[in-house]
């Protein structure tokens, strides 16, 4: 060989990677090499007992190289987020090249499995990664790093040029269709076993987060350290298989795939990573019973808000139906607390939150724009018929459901407005009726607009005042708004009264309340500190009673003869207030209660 071969070689020779300690447990060594093998499920861990900080791993690139980032996936991603809280992981490093600090130490995020890129800018062949600082692991006190990589996002094809033309031989081909034969098979197999297959399973997530098999042994020999990581990609197809097979076991894996994936791919791997969380909380409470009066949750009985108040009703027979905003459905519930019915299509998984979207979550039915179905219900109203209550609903994107006594839907129809509910700050749209004009109001934002039963639109008007917090007609048919600590009273044509009753008339030191009208038009309120007050009309006060000892969170309240019942916090409180009034004035009576 000539000389200058000899320094070519020389100069593009690459020495193992290194680290301070390096941990054998249980027959595994965990490798300063398995930090640049390019595969997540490796990790290299410090052997050294005590304080990690200090601790070190440090890869030869083999040639001077011009850094631009340096990309850390910390801790043990083996299994997942379950592993990777299991053991500790760096929350502090110092990064350098060839012996110089590149910059002051950067943090990482170790709440759950993540991938850091740092932007740096230096030229250099030795690149040091040191622990400043660690997070403690739940189990385990031994510091991973699942991987690192140099240049990770920007992928020079320099790094991947052998790796790329080996791809283009017939040999590669021809191991490429044996992998996709495998991958078919093994989503065969778990489809036609009656409890799945593991090893089948385990085969497919594996392509998932550390891509095709057959990949990894030419990416080891034709790609040197530290570019490994983005030499290898998630496999596709054995994406689709777990797409198909909807298993909430292989989640780990997608977690991975998300991590070592760029630009809108890794957007698109992050949705279903949450899709396959909400996938499992699904199936995972699918025969969960719920107490009677509910909890919080997406089953049948239970009510999820996501930190929305949550409006409810009672009708004649004292059925309580309950606006189950985070759910897509409205609920009804037995007198005695047994959920009965509910409106809206099977449990489902959604995304759909107002007029965007969120994390994917499982809901107790399906979202959606069709008859009979609900995108956040946000309030409800009872419509009296001569034997029993409908109901009317609006949800969050201004439609407007009827149903008669039975629970047969009759008509629909949007609002046409230009307000638009919004979340984190009470939904902002509440629907009400108005008995004396037989007609239902809708209230979204500082808009309301008054409808007869046939979705015919017949009056408009803004509020001065805003958005309320609180809506309710009065036995007069006039409409009593709460806003902040006070009620204001409109008139149906929206000519604005005044305060009718204000702070001073209710408790002390209470933030939010609620409205609502007895069976004989008794206004009642409640505030967020557990008071009620009943008043014959705004200017007459009857009595106030603590119904509640703890704080109450966007309180929802409705009324049948003397009972409350009380929605707050995703659970539904029954609580007899005028026995509790009796009980305490017949305790001051007899000189043993509070005076």
């Amino acid at each position: 060989m000539s000389a200058a071969l000899l320094l070519a070689a020389a100069v593009t020779a690459q020495a193992a990677p290194r680290a301070s300690s390096e941990l054998t447990r249980e027959g595994v060594k965990h490798s300063a090499a398995l930090a640049f093998d390019g595969l997540l499920t490796t990790s290299w861990a410090e052997g050294v007992a005590g304080s990690s900080a200090g601790a070190w791993i440090e890869v030869d690139l083999g040639r001077p190289t011009t850094l631009q980032s340096v990309t850390i996936w910390p801790g043990d991603l083996s299994k997942g987020t379950r592993s990777h809280r299991e053991s500790a992981r760096p929350l502090k490093v110092q990064l350098s090249l060839d012996g110089q600090p590149l910059g002051e130490p950067v943090r990482l995020e170790v709440d759950k499995p993540a991938r850091a890129d740092f932007p740096v800018n230096g030229a250099g062949r030795k690149l040091r990664v040191e622990v400043v600082e660690a997070q403690d692991g739940y189990v385990l006190q031994d510091v991973h790093i699942a991987e690192i990589a140099v240049n990770f996002p920007t992928n020079e094809p320099a790094n991947t040029s052998k790796l790329d033309a080996w791809m283009k031989t017939p040999e590669a081909a021809k191991k490429a269709d044996a992998f996709n034969a495998e991958i078919d098979a093994a989503y065969e197999r778990i489809k036609a076993a009656q409890f799945g297959d593991n090893d089948a399973l385990q085969i497919i997530m594996d392509a998932v987060s550390d891509g095709p098999a057959f990949l990894r042994p030419q990416v080891a020999r034709l790609v040197p350290d530290g570019f490994r990581a983005q030499a290898i990609r998630s496999s596709g197809r054995a994406q689709k298989a777990l797409r198909l097979l909807k298993d909430a076991n292989a989640i780990p894996a997608i977690e991975m795939a998300s991590l070592r994936a760029t630009a809108e791919e890794q957007v698109e791997l992050s949705q279903l990573v949450e899709i396959f969380y909400a996938w499992q909380e699904l199936i995972g409470t699918e025969n969960r019973n719920v107490g009677y009066w509910g909890e919080p949750g997406n089953m049948p009985g239970a009510l999820q808000s996501f930190g929305e108040p949550i409006n409810l009703e009672v009708d004649r027979e004292g059925r309580v139906l309950i606006a189950d905003i985070g759910n897509n459905r409205i609920q009804r519930f037995t007198g005695k607390g047994r959920p009965e019915r509910q409106w809206g299509p099977a449990r489902d998984i959604t995304n759909r939150w107002f007029q965007g979207a969120r994390p994917w979550y499982a809901s107790g039915a399906g979202a959606g724009e069709q008859s009979g179905a609900w995108v956040n219900p946000l309030d409800l109203t009872l419509i009296p018929g001569k034997e029993s209550d409908g109901f009317a609903g609006i949800d969050a994107l201004g439609r407007v459901q009827i149903y008669d006594g039975d629970g047969k839907p009759l008509r629909s129809w949007t609002v046409e407005t230009r307000s638009k509910p919004r979340p984190g700050v009470g939904g902002e749209a509440y629907i009400a009726w108005h008995p004396k004009k037989k007609q239902l109001i809708a209230i979204l934002e500082d808009e309301a607009v008054a409808y007869t039963l046939d979705s015919e639109e017949v009056g408009r008007f803004k509020l001065p005042d805003g958005t309320p917090n609180a809506v309710e007609v009065g036995k007069d048919g006039k409409l009593l708004m709460a806003y902040g600590r006070e009620v204001i009273l409109y008139s149906a044509d929206g000519f604005r009264h005044g305060t009718v009753i204000p702070y001073e008339q209710l408790d002390e030191g209470f933030e939010d309340m609620d409205l609502t009208l007895d069976e004989d038009g008794k206004l009642w309120v409640l505030t967020d500190t557990g008071y009620v007050h009943v008043f014959e009309k705004p200017s007459k006060k009857l009595w106030s009673l603590k119904v509640i000892e703890r704080p109450l969170t966007h309180p929802r309240m409705a009324v049948r003869e003397g009972v409350v019942f009380i929605v707050s916090d995703d659970r539904i409180e029954r609580i007899d207030a005028l026995q509790k009034k009796l009980d305490k004035e017949q305790a001051e009576k007899d000189g043993g209660g509070e005076k």
